[in-house]
Formats: structure tokens, C-alpha cells, sequence
């Protein structure tokens, strides 16, 4: 009879699931990533008892009257069953648990940063070491052997009266981390005597002897090709399950290594994680998913307990304490204790074509929290199958869903998680923030938190502390309505609170508020530097990668602009820090290790540091403070076994410099090559030099290499011609008199080019700030012109005489300034006072000041728009190739101003520098003694 397997159905949220039975096997227990344990009646049951215990739950035992269980607090709590009081902690680790397991004698526990820890019934903890990776799954059997599989890919045995490790066997998928993985590798020991060890191995399940450790047997599915992740032989050893990474169930009869027809594919492929048989062997078993789903199959083998019902009915009737009912006849009786099937009870038999059972139905057909629609299409389904086949067993198509993926929440970086009972805030390069509120940014000018509200339904609250000022040093600002902050980052200039709301609030350091922004996804993380902020948030459901952008916002004033970029992350990864550089550059740092750089010149990301090689296991972790882009260093804390450093005692931080992952990076010519790049694209003290003295390396391991061709394609990839004669001066150094010959020719073609650079660079300035100007006249010309209300201003005093003639009461005494407090004023508000113009210092003839930079625009000269007009379609005659109206101004402006400067060259007849001046009949002449004496001086 081929196996049924449920719908699955809600059990906790996405995420790391696990599942058993109680030891009689009348409940199930089920934990999941969201702390809550539960404990059902059945799969169907709709009031299933639950208890939070922790913020995540990673492993459970049933032993008993206690029940173990292991939480994100890296322990392994046991409690009272089922009344879930605390009874005591079995073992402590640095990293969360991932798996338990036990026998009579043994109870083991195995952890993220690759420990096992063994306690006996009658003796003392010791620990199981030697493990590269995370402890992935463990079994232990009746022998006191316990295998465990492991993320470096290997599955060892230990003999646990001796401790010595006895077998181990390659080949398994190698994993990072716990969280997240799907292939686990579980073993899984025969149950009755232990003399077999069966454990998945891609697309197969591979059973060996336990005791010479020979392969017996290799089961494989014809119809299934994912990978297998967990099996496990049922009670008595008869039956080996296994499941997929696709949703796929195989049951092999282990002695026959025959197949057990049924349901074998999943209508939705979410790979499945958890598995456990039922304890009483009733041809039953439990299952969950990495959705947090929980299913169940059934029908796997007939329940073996009937045939005890056949010896109580012997022995009862032998003595006299049953009688059989005469209505039963033969056949009956054979079908209930023979053959398995129930007897007929009354004429509405369930297969009658004419009868429909609606909890049969249900149980069979109806997706737990189906609508009522659903619901009548499926009985209308089931009803024509029975009609068209009585003895056919039809699966009712379920709703279509999606595959979904969790998605990043928002966290603060540089702080460790809320619910840590000792935690960090904020951790960066100014200082640390540990307690009293619940986020918080800290700068060199202000400490900046927020808390949730102290008052039902009124927002959170704002608490600012400026740590350079005078007088109230701190200020506040409560959220309107109901809004949660839920970020907070500072700058020396600004603070950004992130809300629920998915606002943006910007405040500038003393208080004042600056802008409100919206944010175009859900918030993921923030930073700050000068008057700059990001905003990474999700531009998309995330698929297999989280799918991020940036934001790029730059406040200066009141004058707002944003750039917005993808984030780049590692496959599969999640953001773990977010931040600037000392210089201003944006820096990420994802789960998979992986530090990037942001070049905004290049609008590209560049990988700086790869974490793998400061991690001693893998369960080690960094913990970035900042990024000194000046020094290419990274000021890191290394984590061991576990994602944030310890609050007590304090880490130490170290100084990691930064590395590009270059091919063959720990040879000579890779290592300098990562100079070299880092020299050109990350903005260091010292670029230049070290990118000079890189080159000169390089170019000297190339001809060293007898590479010329390299050499010489390395010094055209630099382009400078300050290094060009330092290359060929090496070069004919060492004798390499061709390669100098061929370098030669580049000089005088990067001068050129430099200076053609130096050019066009220094044109386009000119043009920028030419146009400038020109539309600031226009701008002022349309405004005068509309304004005719006629308008009084002080005209600059100007007196014609003779610039030569002495001044008797000018030498005397200077007149006092107009403004006594004009030096104060003047400064404060940004405009410097107004000056006495000394007669002497005024010239005969006021004439504009020549600006190369500017056009004649002067109140005597032509002005360019009038003759732009009238020469237009000249202009355009001439340059048929330029395309719009800003490439025709730019060409018009050149000849203008060529113009101008000829006609300002060519003196014209009547214009002061032609003309003689008289003298003025007012002036008065001069004697030589009075001349003389300005030069001289008096002695007192």
C-alpha cells in the first residue's frame, strides 16, 4: 500500500525548524527560529500548546519527564515535561547548539564553533575537539558510538568509553555555518543493535558495518536527483527514510532494498530538515521544512501492533472472557486481524460511491486554513474521482504559493542584539555606548539615542548630547503619533533618525530639523560622515540574495542631492556593517567575509579584505570598528565562535591592512600588482609615491622575468611620463637596450597628452564658470527689466585732478570710519564694511577690470547674447556638427572673446590712451623742497 504524506501546514516562521515525537509517542514537539516551542496533538492540531522560551531554538530532546532544549544563548537548557520550568542547564557552549543526541548511558551536545561535549550518566563531562567546521547533525547508538557529521565536510565516529576517534568518511558538502544550510549529513545508527551506520552522501544513502567499517549498501531512488539530507531507520530497523533538499521523501525496505511507493514528490520543493519516526512503529513519520511548515506521512508499513489484538483475542477467548459477535463473519475477521483493513460497520460503506465523508475528506484533501471556495471545489474534485475510480486515491491540487525568502531587517551596525542581555549600542572608532536606551550613533560631536515611548500611543523619543558646546548641552525631540525609531546614526554635522514609518528625519547636530525624507524600501542599515548619510534598503523581495540598493545623500544647507547604486554582496550573503572610511568612502561588509570599498569616480565596488584569513575556525567572525582608508587598514574584532564580541571582558581590537583577493596574491608579482591597484584606487597619503615606487618594482620584475612585452605594456597601462625616463634608465642599466629604444617614443606621446588633458580641463572650467556668468547677467537683465520702479543708490565718490598734487589735510589726519563696530559686524555676518575712498586713491578713469575668464560684458562693451542672435546662423553654417544650442553657445563664446581681445589690443582714435591731458588751471605747481621732502624724514 503506497504512503501518504499530508499538506504541510504553519508551524513557526521561515527559518531553521526542528521536529520529534514524546518518547510514547502520543504528542509532537516542534521548535523553530522564532524561540517558540510547541507541542501537538497531532499535525492538525489547531491549539497546539506553545511556550517562547528564547529568542531562537536550535535543537530539542524529549527524555523522559525533562525535555532539552538549545538556544541562541549558547547553552543547552533543560525543563520540566510538559509543564516547560527550568530544571537546570546541561551544558555551556561559545556558540549556539545545533544538535543533541543520547542513549542509556550518554547524552552529547555539538556547537557552531566545532566542539562536541559528552556527558555520561555516571561520570564527568569531557570534551570531542578536533573539528574544522560546525557541528552539523550527531547520532549516538547503542554500541556508545556517536557519529557526527561537520561543515569541513567529513563524518567522524568516536567510541565514547574511550574517546578515541575510530572512523572517519570524506566526500560531504562543506559548509560555513549552521544557519542557512540545508545538506546536513545526518547519521543515523540501526536502533535495535546498532550494528549498522546509514548517512546521506548526494544522491544516495551509503550504509556501512560498525564493525570492520565496510560499505554494505548504496540505496538510490530512480525518480529523485537533489541531494539527500537526512534518513533515519525506523524503530525496529526494518524501514530507512530519507529526505531531500527538494522536498523529496524515499523508504527503503532495508533487507530488500525495496522501494515503498506513495507520494514521494512535495507540491512545493522548500527542502525539508527535520524528520523523525513515530516511537510506537506504526508506519508513521514527522516532518518539517525550512519554511517553519510541519507534515506527517503515513501508511509507510501496516502497524505491527496487530498482531498482539490476534493473541489477546486468543487468550481472551480461550478463557472465556469474549465471544465473538454473530455478525461477524469470516471475512471480517480476517480482513480486521489478517490483512489490516477495518471491518464493515454498517451498510454506508466509505468507498460507496454515493457517499461522501466530509472529515474524511478533510483529512485527506482540505490545506489546513483553506477558504471556503477551496473547500467546495476539492469535494467536487474528490466526488468525480470516486465516481470515474473507486479504488483510485486522488491528491487535490493545493493554491499555487510563491517561494518566498526571508528578507533582511534593519539593524544598527556597530551594535550587537537587542535582545543580549549586556549588548552594544554603538562600537566605532570614538568611543562605546553600552546601556540605557535602545539604538544609538555616536561622532566626535554628539552622542545621539533613541528609546521607545515612555507613554502608550505616543511616539519614541530623541535624546541628543552635544560633546563640544557651551551652555544646555543636550536636547530632545519626540516622534509624532506612534512612530518608532528603529536607527540612529550621527555625523559632526548631522543625526538621521530611521522610523517605522520608513522616514527619513535629518536634524543637524544642535537640534535644528533639516529635512524629512521617505525611503523608497524597507530599511536595512545606516551611517553618517560630515554631511553625508546612507541608506541601504531592499529595491526587491529577495530571491537567493538579498537584493539591496544605496543611498548616497549629500545635505549641504538646504540644498539636497542623492545617488543612488546597487549594493554588491557575496552570494547568498547578508549585510553585516555599513560605514565610511576616514575619507569618505562607503564601506560594506556582508556574512560571507567579504569587505568592499566604494570608488565613486569609477562608480564600482572593490573587495578589500577577505575575512577568511583572520579566522581560526569556522565559526569565527569579525567585527568591524572602522576603516582607515588613509592608512588601508581595517580596525577589526575577531570573534572566536561566535557573530559579537563579549562586553566582558572587553576585546582587544586589531589592525588588518587592506588585501584585494588577487590570483597568486602570496607570490612576489601578485603582491605587488595588489599595490599597485590599491595605490590607483583608494585614496591614500602617500598614492603617488607608492605608486611609482609599485611600478618601478614591477617593471623590474618583468624585465627581470624576460618579459619584455610586459614591461612595455606596463609603463603605456601607468601613462606617466615622469616615469619614462626612470624606466628606460633601468632598462639600459640592466642591458635591456631594445626595450629602451621601444620606450622612448612614449615620452614625448604622454607629454602630449598630458598637456592636452591640462587643456581641456582647464577649458572646460573656463566655459563652466563663462556660462556661469553670462546667465547670472541674463538672469539680473530680466529681473531690472521688470522692475521700473526706480531705485536711489550711492554713487562711488570719483574727483578728476591731479593724481601728483599732495594732499596737505589727507597727510594731516585720516577721517574716522563710518562704522566704529563695522570690523565686528562685518565678519559676523559674512558682508565687510564699507570703505572711505581716499581721492588719491582714486584713478582719473574708471575702467573695468580685465578677466580672461569673464566676456565683455561691460556697460561700454558689445554683450554676447545680442551678438550670439545676430551671428547664429552664421555659427551654424560654419559648424554643421554641432548638435544642440550649449555645444553652438560654447563656440560662439570663443570667437567673442577672440574678438574683444583684438578690439581691446587696437587703440581707437579719441580714447584716453591717445589723447594728451592738460593740466587742470585748479592744480597748483609744486617746488622741489616740497617734492624732496616726502622722501625725507623728521628726527625727533
Amino acid at each position: 500500500m503506497p504512503f501518504k504524506r499530508s499538506n504541510m501546514r504553519y508551524g513557526h516562521i521561515i527559518g531553521y525548524t526542528g521536529v520529534t515525537y514524546q518518547d510514547d509517542g502520543d504528542r509532537i514537539i516542534s521548535i523553530g527560529q522564532d524561540g517558540d516551542i510547541r507541542i501537538w496533538d497531532g499535525v492538525y492540531d489547531e491549539d497546539p500548546t506553545t511556550s517562547c522560551l528564547a529568542e531562537s531554538i536550535w535543537a530539542v530532546l524529549h527524555s523522559g519527564s525533562r525535555i532539552l532544549v538549545a538556544t541562541d544563548l549558547n547553552t543547552v537548557q533543560a525543563y520540566k515535561y510538559p509543564e516547560l520550568e527550568k530544571d537546570g542547564i546541561e551544558f555551556r557552549f561559545t556558540a549556539f547548539v545545533t544538535s543533541l543526541a543520547r542513549n542509556e548511558r550518554f547524552l552529547a551536545a555539538g556547537s557552531e564553533d566545532g566542539t562536541i561535549k559528552v556527558k555520561p550518566v555516571d561520570g564527568e563531562e569531557f570534551e570531542l575537539g578536533g573539528l574544522d567546521g560546525p557541528v552539523l547533525s550527531m547520532d549516538v547508538s547503542r554500541k556508545d558510538l556517536l557519529a557526527a557529521s561537520c561543515g569541513d565536510g567529513q563524518l567522524r565516529i568516536w567510541k565514547l568509553n574511550g574517546k578515541d576517534l575510530v572512523q572517519t568518511f570524506g566526500g560531504l558538502r562543506k559548509v560555513k555555518s549552521f544557519e542557512g544550510n540545508v545538506l546536513y549529513g545526518t547519521p543515523a545508527f540501526e536502533p535495535s543493535r546498532g550494528h549498522l551506520l546509514a548517512y546521506p552522501k548526494d544522491q544516495g544513502i551509503v550504509v556501512v558495518d560498525t564493525s570492520s567499517w565496510e560499505q554494505r549498501k548504496v540505496l538510490k531512488h530512480p525518480k529523485i536527483s537533489a541531494n539527500f539530507s537526512r534518513c533515519a531507520f525506523s524503530p525496529r530497523g526494518d524501514y530507512l527514510a530519507a529526505v531531500t533538499e527538494k522536498g523529496d521523501i524515499a523508504i527503503w525496505e532495508y533487507k530488500t532494498e525495496q522501494l515503498i511507493e506513495g507520494e514521494i514528490a512535495a507540491t512545493e520543493p522548500h527542502p525539508i530538515i527535520g524528520l523523525a519516526w513515530h516511537p510506537k512503529n506504526n508506519g508513521e513519520l514527522v516532518i518539517c521544512d525550512d519554511q517553519g511548515q510541519v507534515g506527517e506521512v503515513k501508511d509507510v508499513f501496516e502497524s505491527l501492533d496487530d498482531g498482539n489484538d490476534l493473541m489477546e483475542m486468543a487468550e481472551r477467548e480461550a478463557n472465556g472472557d469474549m465471544e465473538l459477535d454473530n455478525d461477524m463473519d469470516v471475512e471480517d475477521i480476517y480482513s480486521k486481524y489478517v490483512a489490516g483493513e477495518k471491518p464493515v460497520e454498517d451498510e454506508s460503506d466509505d468507498d460507496d460511491e454515493n457517499t461522501i465523508s466530509v472529515n474524511k475528506l478533510k483529512s485527506q484533501y482540505m490545506v489546513p486554513e483553506a477558504d471556503d471556495d477551496l473547500l467546495v471545489d476539492m469535494l467536487g474534485k474528490a466526488k468525480a474521482e470516486e465516481h470515474d475510480d473507486e479504488d483510485s486515491r486522488s491528491v487535490a491540487s493545493a493554491k499555487v504559493v510563491a517561494k518566498s525568502f526571508r528578507m533582511q531587517e534593519y539593524f544598527q551596525p556597530g551594535s550587537t542584539p537587542v535582545n543580549f542581555e549586556n549588548r552594544y549600542m554603538c562600537y566605532n572608532h570614538v568611543g562605546i555606548i553600552r546601556a540605557h536606551r535602545s539604538v544609538a550613533g555616536l561622532s566626535e560631536t554628539v552622542v545621539a539615542m533613541g528609546c521607545g515611548s515612555e507613554v502608550e500611543n505616543k511616539g519614541s523619543k530623541l535624546v541628543c548630547i552635544n560633546l563640544v558646546s557651551f551652555g544646555n548641552r543636550e536636547w530632545s525631540c519626540t516622534m509624532p503619533g506612534t512612530e518608532e525609531i528603529i536607527g540612529v546614526v550621527a555625523s559632526d554635522k548631522i543625526v538621521v533618525v530611521a522610523t517605522d514609518e520608513r522616514f527619513l528625519r535629518v536634524f543637524t547636530t544642535r537640534g535644528t530639523q533639516r529635512e524629512v525624507l521617505s525611503a523608497p524600501g524597507p530599511l536595512v542599515a545606516m551611517a553618517a560622515f560630515g554631511d553625508h548619510f546612507l541608506v541601504a534598503y531592499h529595491r526587491s523581495p529577495a530571491n537567493e540574495d538579498q537584493q539591496l540598493n544605496l543611498m548616497i545623500v549629500t545635505c549641504v544647507k538646504y540644498k539636497l542631492r542623492c545617488r543612488d547604486i546597487p549594493l554588491c554582496l557575496s552570494p547568498g550573503a547578508e549585510l553585516c556593517w555599513l560605514g565610511y572610511s576616514d575619507k569618505g568612502s562607503p564601506v560594506t561588509y556582508d556574512s560571507a567575509g567579504i569587505l568592499r570599498i566604494y570608488h565613486a569616480t569609477a562608480n564600482m565596488w572593490f573587495p578589500i579584505l577577505d575575512a577568511d584569513k583572520y579566522k581560526a575556525g569556522a565559526s569565527d567572525n569579525l567585527f568591524i570598528v572602522t576603516v582607515a582608508e588613509s592608512l588601508q587598514q581595517v580596525q577589526l574584532i575577531v570573534c572566536r565562535g561566535a557573530k559579537y564580541p563579549l562586553t566582558n571582558p572587553r576585546p582587544l581590537p586589531m589592525n588588518a591592512t587592506f588585501s584585494q583577493p588577487l590570483c597568486d596574491v602570496e607570490g612576489e608579482k601578485g603582491a605587488l600588482e595588489d599595490v599597485l591597484m590599491r595605490s590607483v584606487y583608494i585614496k591614500s597619503d602617500e598614492a603617488e609615491t607608492v605608486l611609482k615606487e609599485t611600478a618601478i618594482k614591477l617593471f623590474a620584475l618583468a624585465c627581470r622575468s624576460e618579459t619584455e612585452q610586459r614591461a612595455k605594456e606596463l609603463v603605456e597601462t601607468i601613462g606617466s611620463s615622469q616615469l619614462v625616463p626612470i624606466f628606460m634608465k633601468y632598462a639600459s642599466k640592466i642591458k635591456r637596450y631594445h626595450l629602451a629604444e621601444s620606450l622612448a617614443p612614449l615620452l614625448p606621446t604622454f607629454q602630449q597628452q598630458e598637456r592636452e588633458e591640462e587643456q581641456q580641463e582647464l577649458e572646460t572650467n573656463r566655459e563652466n564658470a563663462a556660462m556661469v556668468t553670462e546667465l547670472q547677467h541674463i538672469t539680473v537683465e530680466a529681473v531690472t527689466r521688470r522692475d521700473t520702479t526706480p531705485k536711489i543708490k550711492p554713487m562711488p565718490m570719483v574727483m578728476r585732478k591731479n593724481p601728483f598734487k599732495r594732499s596737505d589735510s589727507a597727510s594731516k589726519s585720516s577721517p574716522a570710519p563710518s562704522n566704529p563696530l563695522g570690523h565686528l559686524t562685518g565678519k559676523a555676518i559674512g558682508f565687510s564694511s564699507p570703505k572711505t575712498v581716499d581721492p588719491e586713491e582714486v584713478p582719473s578713469t574708471l575702467e573695468p577690470e580685465n578677466n580672461e575668464n569673464q566676456p565683455k560684458n561691460s556697460a561700454t562693451g558689445p554683450k554676447f547674447m545680442p551678438w550670439f542672435e545676430d551671428n547664429k546662423s552664421r555659427l551654424k553654417e560654419q559648424h554643421p556638427d554641432a548638435a544642440t544650442d550649449a555645444e553652438l553657445i560654447k563656440i560662439g563664446m570663443r570667437q567673442f572673446k577672440a574678438q574683444n581681445s583684438v578690439a581691446a589690443t587696437t587703440p581707437q582714435a579719441g580714447t584716453p590712451a591717445t589723447e594728451k591731458r592738460k593740466l587742470d588751471e585748479t592744480d597748483k605747481g609744486e617746488s622741489g623742497v616740497a617734492k624732496l621732502a616726502k622722501f625725507g624724514f623728521t628726527k625727533n
